[in-house]
């Protein structure tokens, strides 16, 4: 919960130095070729996290995501199943204690739910049937989405 408060908590707008230097504070392992792509203590040496540029101005950063989870085996057993969803109710219950009611996102094979901050940004959770994810949106990555949103709503094209 920690690592989700500081970023998702962070000053906005974001520079890629400072999503580094969060990614290096947290001792995540940035991939060799490309510091955007890392890894986490919970992904067995799979680069399992990524840091989302801002397509307006590569200076700042749109999201990171990252597994809170490591990856199940396909068809995981029910035990590692009810690990899953302990883990997800330990998220949502911490969350939601922190950011209020969350939004669930449309039903699909994945569960998501999002949270709202006065600063804009947004947490998200993933959850699937082999793995937890967090994802944090900045402000900006919100405004787009929300004028996304608008322009099919009214039944525009992009």
């Amino acid at each position: 919960m920690s690592i989700i408060r500081s970023i998702a908590e962070h000053r906005w707008p974001m520079t890629v130095d400072e999503a580094f230097s969060l990614r290096d504070q947290f001792g995540w392992t940035p991939a060799p070729d490309d510091g955007e792509f890392f890894v986490t203590p919970v992904s067995n040496g799979d680069e399992d996290g990524y840091i989302e540029l801002d397509v307006s101005n590569n200076k700042f950063v749109s999201g990171v995501s990252f597994r809170l989870t490591t990856l199940a085996p396909p068809d995981p057993d029910p035990d590692i199943r009810a690990l899953i969803q302990s883990a997800r109710s330990g998220y949502v219950a911490g969350l939601t204690s922190l950011y209020g009611a969350a939004t669930p996102g449309p039903s699909s094979e994945v569960e998501t739910f999002s949270w709202y901050l006065p600063s804009r940004a947004s947490v998200g959770l993933g959850v699937g049937t082999r793995l937890v994810s967090a994802t944090i949106e900045s402000p900006a990555m919100i405004d787009l989405t929300d004028a996304e949103k608008k322009c099919f709503a009214e039944g525009g094209e992009l």
